[in-house]
């Protein structure tokens, strides 16, 4: 049996290639390709739960048990079963793994063995597939995403050292370390080097999975400037994590105000992108030099900012209007009523 592993990274596309692969698992199966249910997560986050090991901090391992309500043992060897008995039934010449987590949640060596035992070291052939995204472009996408879950922190801070989220040379070279730098797969992500400017299209391509992925409309879409002011300030006051639990007292806070002053997401300033880029361009030369020798430019990523605006709005503080209008948003949803957009 071969092995397909989409390891991300994250801000790559990849909530809407896994929803395009669980929307195509029964073409895929026919093809002998398969895409596992596992325990029924869309996006295979039980293998990333798997190659952690026990990390009790973890915000997916804990949400993960909590979710199943077993503790780690029991979830990896419902897991294994739940995986044995897909493989048993499909009898697949291909299986196909797909979490960006393996990339962030997996931070050191031992964490892919880890992974690669847990899968089963007996594979004919493994493809490690990996979408590679400017830092600053990620950063930003991340904040979004980070602010609905619960989180907080800048948007782009500038680190004593690189930290290994954003060390795609080090990314690289751990899953390299394991699987053999023949199985690295990388792939830009940038709309001018994919396949029809489409990155499921383009990841459906470089897997050879042989089928037409389904149309799809927008799987993850930003927070406006005024959503994500408001949710780091009750994120600060409400964290999803208390404990070591889910806080019982968070709620779903986006879910409650996600239509209410929807915009454009806040930006930061084009000078604060261009410094917490250069942080990185050592690391991503490195990248480059060993694992896309193909790219014929000075630097791993292009070069262009103009996308940023010359003054950032990271910080513009929400009206009084504006704090009452997302108040009624949370009053109206604690009493089951329709929030107003």
């Amino acid at each position: 049996m071969k092995l397909i592993l989409h390891i991300g990274t994250e801000k790559t596309g990849t909530t809407s290639i896994q929803h395009a692969l669980a929307r195509s698992r029964d073409e895929l199966s026919r093809n002998g390709i398969l895409y596992p249910k596992l325990l029924d997560t869309e996006n295979h986050m039980e293998i990333a739960v798997a190659g952690m090991g026990l990390r009790p901090d973890d915000t997916i391992q804990i949400q993960e048990l909590a979710r199943t309500g077993q503790d780690l043992p029991g979830y990896l060897d419902a897991v294994r079963d739940a995986l044995a008995a897909d493989i048993d039934t499909a009898k697949p010449h291909t299986l196909l793994i797909s979490n960006e987590h393996l990339q962030s949640r997996l931070p050191n060596v031992e964490d892919v063995e880890r992974l690669a035992d847990f899968l089963g070291r007996d594979f004919d052939d493994v493809k490690v597939i990996v979408y590679l995204r400017r830092q600053d472009r990620m950063a930003v996408s991340l904040h979004s995403t980070r602010l609905k879950g619960g989180g907080t922190g800048e948007m782009l801070p500038i680190y004593h050292a690189p930290p290994p989220y954003y060390d795609l040379n080090a990314l690289l070279e751990r899953y390299a370390a394991v699987f053999g730098a023949q199985a690295i797969v990388p792939r830009i992500y940038h709309r001018t080097e994919l396949r029809d400017g489409d990155v499921v299209k383009d990841f459906y391509a470089t897997a050879g999975l042989g089928i037409t992925p389904p149309q799809l409309s927008n799987q993850n879409t930003s927070v406006s400037r005024r959503q994500a002011r408001f949710l780091k300030l009750m994120n600060e006051r409400l964290p999803l994590i208390k404990d070591g639990k889910i806080n019982p007292a968070r709620g779903p806070i986006f879910f409650a105000i996600n239509k209410v002053l929807p915009g454009p997401a806040a930006r930061p300033s084009r000078d604060e992108a261009v410094k917490f880029q250069a942080q990185f361009d050592a690391l991503n030369r490195l990248a480059r030099d060993r694992f896309l020798p193909q790219v014929d430019r000075p630097t791993l990523f292009d070069d262009d900012f103009s996308s940023y605006p010359e003054v950032g709005d990271l910080d513009q503080p929400l009206t009084e209007n504006e704090i009452a209008d997302f108040a009624e948003a949370l009053w109206r949803f604690a009493r089951n009523q329709p929030a107003k957009s």
